[in-house]
């Protein structure tokens, strides 16, 4: 215990000063000196308790380790051990946890601008509009797809799909989408999908190609249980004014359950391409 003539402001900080330095509770101050993580370097004479300005290294150190959700006992016992060697081998560890937590965080902040994105796009539509526009060629991870023609084949097919993104280590994107060849539409097999699809940035988890070119574009507010009235438009209006269509029929949810209460108020982008 040291007396008041020892007491250098420059460096020694009373728990008020340094728990507002630290941006924290002096409750926490008190917590951590109670359990033996965290304690003042001196007490005066007068029992006022003060920390060193060189005490903050190890109390960020200590909230890194904290907001890892590591214990406080293994805080503790850290501390109550320190060495160089395990100081290195402690930050290592937590170094790979980091950068795990880090691309999470990418992952949910891209789920996050797609959904934002996708959102606002369908807010601007006119449902009824009928459109033609430019895509860039894009990379699909696709998995096969049963008849929808049940919840079981549904939710069988979605669970296919997931699984395998999760395999191969793909990122999940914010909605996956439906395919389905034009030939089967044209022939009046709307519910036999080819595909459930995400789309992915990088070409090497990609196993399709959407090609670069013109494509002819729907969007239905109704849901799934009237999509057939949007490929019926789509394709009334390619035989109004001549055009074939080619490949698949992609459809993107833009509006879920996240946004709207029931299947019947999903609003549904559809795009085919068109043949030069």
């Amino acid at each position: 215990m040291k007396g008041m003539m020892n007491i250098n402001p420059q460096v020694n900080l009373t728990t008020g000063q340094f728990a507002k330095l630290m941006e924290i509770s002096k409750d926490t101050l008190f917590h951590y000196d109670k359990v033996g993580i965290f304690s003042p370097d001196m007490i005066a004479s007068n029992g006022y308790r003060y920390y060193s300005i060189y005490q903050v290294d190890v109390f960020h150190v200590i909230s890194l380790l904290k907001e890892l959700d590591m214990p406080l006992k293994d805080i503790k016992t850290f501390l109550d051990n320190r060495s160089p060697e395990r100081l290195i081998q402690l930050l290592e560890r937590e170094e790979k946890t980091l950068t795990a937590k880090i691309h999470r965080l990418e992952k949910m902040k891209k789920m996050v601008s797609e959904k934002i994105n996708v959102t606002k796009e369908a807010l601007e539509i006119t449902p009824t509009s009928i459109h033609v526009e430019y895509n860039d060629q894009m990379y699909l991870v696709i998995t096969d797809s049963k008849p929808v023609t049940s919840d079981k084949n549904i939710y069988e097919s979605l669970l296919n799909h997931h699984k395998y993104l999760t395999e191969h280590n793909i990122d999940e994107a914010a909605n996956e989408g439906w395919m389905i060849g034009v030939k089967k539409v044209l022939s009046g097999d709307n519910l036999l999908y080819d595909y459930l699809y995400t789309r992915v940035n990088d070409s090497k988890y990609a196993n399709h190609l959407i090609e670069k070119g013109i494509y002819l574009v729907a969007y239905h507010d109704k849901g799934y249980l009237t999509i057939e009235q949007a490929y019926s438009r789509l394709i009334q209006y390619a035989q109004d004014h001549n055009l074939v269509l080619k490949g698949y029929f992609y459809e993107d949810i833009l509006l879920g359950e996240l946004a709207v209460k029931g299947f019947e108020k999903y609003v549904i982008k559809l795009s085919v391409q068109i043949q030069d």
